[in-house]
């Protein structure tokens, strides 16, 4: 069942004419030597200016690969209707309640703890964390001072609690990066829905656009001056940054080289952008620039490398009673880890505690067994190399890594590292096992990007023996791309890694 998943999105081969230049405009071509696009759109500004290229920043979130988010807010008592098969806490509102403001006061999480909550994400190898500060409803995990809808102002430890401190404190224990996500978009204390005031507002009081905005700037500038060392602010559905320019400027202001999830429009060059769907899957070819698309375009002026969310249960963001039936197997898990990380994209992966604060004990099983079982697929590792691997005319955009001796194999995993710091170069591209000049084993793919994985197996499974590992490129959109690096993993008898 291994080798199956692990060949989704696998492309069909066939001959691609060489790498081209990108400057002057001329176009990539297909396997059957048509034009498909002009590498430069004509443009001999994008050109002169080449590649969208990574910040410092963005090139260590690449590093981490692996993130959790957890989704513990007001959502968490919420209790959707019954009849709907797909009932989600985060739909209560549409479902026609909210909690009062009397409920969210009387509100008791006495299991809260978030050293389990980080432990759950470390469990799984993250490397940062999202904390869901304020989800839509304008309730605070924080002290704020622009109202008292907030954790200081409900029964939890007797008033005065701030979960966003007790979170913060609980990364640098277990060294993981802390994060946080604000919504702009939605507000039920003060009756904003999509951008637009005038809704039934909690509070009390409807606020105004310019109200509104003025609110979201004073909690963001609390969170980002309150709290040291944020990694990334994570806007709820984007922050339209016409509606709420406060808020904008707090976050240019205050966290200029913090990593902004869904800030499309913005071009301080430290975006991360949502990759279009909810399901663990990068859509293939993956690119790292991106001007609005999710799936990214390689010609793109702007850098946004793409963060895949998912859902432990499907398709449940905030815990809710009785889903257990909906939690992902280890295999699905693993499923979206390949599909993501794998695709050059990093997984995000939500944790969501109960209403009393707690990770539920099946959750934190299904964390810890699928971290167990990506270290169960990449402890066997045949050959690496970090060696820089130039990708240029006079190598004939090849690259060969040869073996110290030749491997038997049967069924194998390869990491491809493009060096990505002068931006992602690569179009189409092949790699291959071979023995003795001749493949063996071969994927023909298009863009690779920081990390790409790709599964190689010899027809009908069979064993056989290779030399070398030979990396094509067949486009690329600059003069020249290199590689940062390669390993190969044996995924030989690994079919019980996800239990």
């Amino acid at each position: 069942k291994l080798q199956f998943l692990y060949l989704i999105g696998r492309v069909a081969g066939g001959t691609q004419r060489r790498a081209r230049r990108a400057c002057p405009p001329s176009p990539l071509m297909t396997p059957t030597g048509r034009a498909a696009v002009a590498l430069c759109l004509g443009a001999q500004a994008l050109c002169a200016a080449g590649l969208a290229v990574p910040s410092k920043e963005q090139l260590e979130w690449h590093h981490w690969q692996v993130g959790a988010m957890i989704t513990w807010n007001l959502q968490s008592l919420c209790v959707p209707s019954a009849g709907d098969p797909r009932a989600s806490s985060q739909r209560c509102q549409k479902l026609g309640w909210v909690p009062t403001v009397d409920a969210a006061r009387a509100w008791n999480p006495s299991r809260l703890d978030t050293d389990q909550w980080v432990e759950a994400a470390v469990a799984f190898g993250a490397q940062y964390v999202v904390l869901v500060a304020d989800h839509m409803t304008g309730f605070a995990l924080w002290d704020t001072q622009a109202h008292n809808f907030s954790m200081a102002h409900t029964a939890w430890r007797g008033g005065g609690g701030d979960v966003v401190k007790e979170f913060a404190a609980s990364c640098k224990k277990y060294g993981v990066r802390p994060a946080v996500f604000y919504s702009t978009h939605y507000n039920w204390w003060a009756g904003v829905s999509n951008y637009v005031p005038g809704w039934p507002a909690l509070g009390g009081r409807q606020y105004t656009a310019a109200e509104f905005d003025e609110l979201a700037a004073a909690q963001l500038t609390e969170l980002l001056t309150s709290y040291a060392g944020l990694v990334e602010v994570w806007f709820d559905g984007g922050m339209q940054v016409d509606r709420t320019p406060k808020a904008r400027a707090v976050v240019e202001r205050l966290a200029p080289r913090a990593l902004c999830h869904s800030c499309q429009g913005w071009d301080h060059g430290h975006g991360v952008r949502w990759m279009g769907n909810e399901e663990g899957v990068m859509p293939l070819p993956s690119w790292g620039a991106s001007t609005g698309d999710p799936k990214g375009d390689p010609r793109a002026a702007i850098y946004q490398p793409p963060s895949v969310d998912t859902v432990l249960s499907e398709h449940y963001w905030f815990w809710y009673p009785g889903i257990e039936e909906h939690r992902k197997t280890t295999h699905e898990l693993v499923s979206n880890y390949l599909t993501s990380v794998g695709r050059s994209a990093n997984l995000m992966l939500n944790i969501a505690p109960d209403d009393t604060g707690a990770v539920p004990e099946g959750d934190m099983r299904a964390y810890h067994a699928l971290g167990a079982a990506v270290r169960c697929l990449f402890n066997d590792t045949l050959f690496a190399s970090s060696a820089a691997a130039p990708l240029a005319a006079e190598g004939g955009y090849q690259a060969t890594y040869t073996f110290p001796s030749p491997l038997s194999l049967r069924n194998v995993s390869v990491a491809l590292r493009e060096d990505i710091r002068q931006g992602q170069a690569v179009g189409g591209y092949t790699v291959a096992l071979v023995a003795g000049g001749a493949p063996v084993a071969a994927y023909n793919g298009t863009g690779i990007g920081y990390h790409r994985l790709v599964n190689l197996a010899a027809p009908g499974g069979a064993p056989f023996r290779a030399d070398a590992l030979v990396v094509t490129a067949r486009a690329l959109f600059a003069d020249a791309a290199a590689l940062a690096g390669v390993a190969v993993y044996d995924w030989a008898g690994k079919e019980e890694c996800d239990g």
